[in-house]
């Protein structure tokens, strides 16, 4: 079943037959499905005024440099850790001109954009499904299916094949792009949590409303298929849709959706906020929620030791960064590298400084190993960002002690008496 199909039934718009490839309209209208699996995965057909292949001959051609960051060239990580500044804008650099790859993996990558101009073209990603993060704007997503209006804050899903283009309203505007070359967005769901934990489907929004488009002019479209750019022009605009039909859509998802997982005595992991799984990649959100009141409200140190950790910080203050988050920044923990709570952070659990709320929105992505960071990605990279866990080998609360071991083993034989105080007495 599909992720529209649960609520409402095959979503359907405009002119449409009562069966796809049967009846009289066909006859007046031309149909194109857009389908996965060959023909037998999740499909859509949209009904057009001409043919969809009324591209002009002598228009075509590859282009050499369209989007010159996008295809950056990629190192191993190593044992580094990364803290990414905010790409600096480009004037006149639309959505995709202007995006540049940070990290990726054989299925998947993550990718930034600053568009500053509305795109004179369209877009097919003939390679891949995107997932857009609007950190900073708002715009219309013009699509094939019709129009997705966005703001700071929201998800955009855009299926492989689906023609489309970014209309951004004045002001700055910054995207983070998760791609994925092996397959769309699954609803994360865990086997005893239902269908509304951390979301549901009916928060998606697909388009309504249909803007059927009967001009004749030069439309360009731009499609990426494995890194290379193709231009081809059309006589007539390309949403020239009188109808669609199907489950195979462009959606929106806004964060303040979200309906986090929380737990009073005990920290839940990362894991429990993913919202979407991809191969190769999932993505999770952490979004403003209150904090435990018994387990620990600082994530614990871990290795991961197969997937290297993003997190874009979006809004607040994040909860274990100790104050040194910035708004934009993305993080990059790789593979196997212990990493955690910073030390201001820490320090204020171990004094008993709890707050209330946890004031944040963060989207982490999670790539599997291996995973290589772009040369643009280096030039972004804080020098310090290594040095900001530095405290703990200089601050007297974390560095040897020699009476620490002691310190420790008197502690838990305190805490294995009262364990004992707390168990009912044995039957005699």
């Amino acid at each position: 079943m599909g992720k529209f199909e649960y609520f409402s039934g095959i979503p359907e718009v405009g002119i449409v037959p009562l069966a796809p490839h049967a009846g009289p309209l066909l006859r007046h209208v031309y149909e194109q499905e857009h389908g996965r699996g060959g023909f037998a995965g999740a499909v859509s057909h949209t009904y057009h005024l001409y043919p969809p292949t009324n591209w002009l001959p002598d228009e075509t051609r590859v282009l050499d440099r369209f989007a010159p960051h996008w295809e950056s060239s990629l190192r191993p990580l190593g044992g580094t850790h990364h803290a990414l500044r905010m790409m600096p804008a480009e004037a006149a650099t639309d959505a995709y001109r202007g995006m540049a790859q940070l990290i990726a993996n054989t299925t998947a990558a993550m990718n930034v954009t600053a568009p500053r101009a509305p795109m004179e073209y369209f877009f097919e990603h003939h390679s891949a499904t995107m997932v857009f993060f609007i950190h900073q704007g708002s715009g219309t997503l013009e699509t094939i299916f019709g129009p997705i209006a966005y703001a700071k804050g929201d998800f955009l899903i855009i299926p492989k094949g689906v023609t489309h283009r970014f209309d951004p309203a004045p002001g700055p505007q910054y995207y983070w792009m998760y791609e994925n070359f092996a397959g769309d967005p699954e609803k994360s769901e865990a086997p005893t949590t239902g269908h509304f934990i951390t979301h549901s489907r009916s928060d998606y929004r697909y388009p309504r409303s249909l803007q059927t488009l009967n001009e004749r002019g030069s439309f360009e479209i731009v499609s990426k298929v494995d890194g290379v750019y193709t231009r081809r022009v059309h006589p007539t605009h390309p949403f020239d849709v009188v109808g669609w039909r199907g489950d195979y859509l462009p959606y929106k998802f806004a964060v303040e959706d979200v309906r986090p997982l929380v737990a009073d005595r005990s920290h839940v992991p990362p894991s429990g906020h993913t919202i979407f799984r991809l191969p190769g990649c999932y993505i999770c959100i952490f979004t403003v929620r209150s904090v435990e009141k018994e387990g620990m409200w600082l994530p614990f140190f871990h290795k991961n030791l197969d997937y290297t950790e993003t997190i874009g910080f979006h809004f607040g203050s994040f909860f274990s960064s100790g104050g040194m988050s910035q708004l934009g920044m993305v993080t990059v923990h790789p593979v196997g590298l212990p990493h955690g709570p910073k030390p201001p952070a820490l320090k204020a659990f171990m004094e008993g400084r709890r707050p209330e709320v946890h004031h944040e929105v963060g989207v982490m992505a999670d790539f599997a190993n291996p995973t290589r960071i772009s040369e643009f990605a280096l030039g972004l990279s804080q020098p310090d960002y290594m040095a900001s866990w530095s405290p703990y080998v200089s601050e007297p609360t974390f560095t040897h002690r020699p009476d620490r071991l002691a310190e420790i083993r008197a502690l838990g034989e305190r805490l294995a008496d009262a364990r004992d105080a707390l168990r009912p007495p044995a039957a005699e």
